[in-house]
């Protein structure tokens, strides 16, 4: 019998987004991953949307970001591409060392770090980012929002993406899957639209509006 050994959920992570790079540039072949949630549905883990250049929706969102601009698990960078492109000056910060090198590749700023650790600035951001599911991290999305208005300047705006209405928001533990690989389950959440305002309220945050862009949801969170 084969005993399948799960790898470090960054390690499987990192490797899966240098492989969809190269797919990308015309180096190799495509990419395929998932998510498995604790109780077992799969959701397809889009990296080559995160490594190819920001899409119209992507923009959209961006259009409403105030330099400076703080990407918080920014991944291989397409929207710090996006806002530099725009004149907007921007930080990244991902736990990946892949993640941050592709970023940078891009002429991005960015820097392997924990959102709950030493971040440069604190206080100071005019906006911050938690965009494609990054509410999740860490799996408890309130201590996450009270971290971001940590990091956000008086008045300062969190654009957070989460799922559609009717969506549950719920924490769990979820896996990356990819040819026959499995990583560690690791803590993760995912919040509803219908969720965020109560989570925003008890993080210190007032919802100022809800905005949806190409099928993706995006809550306004100021600082209060």
């Amino acid at each position: 019998m084969t005993v399948q050994i799960a790898l470090p959920a960054d390690r499987l992570y990192g490797r899966l987004l240098a492989t969809a790079a190269e797919h990308v540039l015309g180096g190799g072949p495509a990419t395929r991953a998932r998510v498995r949630s604790w109780d077992g549905t799969l959701a397809p883990l889009p990296l080559d949307r995160w490594v190819a250049p920001a899409d119209a929706a992507d923009a959209a969102l961006l259009e409403l970001a105030q330099p400076a601009v703080l990407d918080l698990g920014c991944g291989p960078g397409r929207h710090l591409a996006a806002l530099r492109a725009a004149g907007k000056r921007g930080l990244g910060v991902d736990l990946s060392p892949v993640a941050v090198r592709l970023a940078r590749r891009r002429g991005a700023a960015a820097i392997p770090g924990d959102v709950f650790g030493a971040v440069p600035f604190a206080g100071r951001w005019r906006t911050a980012l938690l965009l494609d599911g990054n509410v999740g991290i860490g799996g408890a999305p309130e201590t996450l929002l009270r971290r971001v208005r940590e990091l956000l300047a008086p008045g300062g705006v969190a654009l957070v993406e989460v799922e559609p209405p009717g969506a549950p928001t719920l924490r769990t533990r979820v896996r990356i899957e990819a040819g026959g690989e499995v990583s560690e389950w690791f803590r993760w959440a995912r919040v509803g639209v219908d969720g965020i305002e109560p989570l925003a309220d008890r993080a210190g945050l007032a919802l100022d509006d809800v905005l949806e862009e190409g099928g993706r949801w995006v809550a306004q969170l100021l600082r209060r």
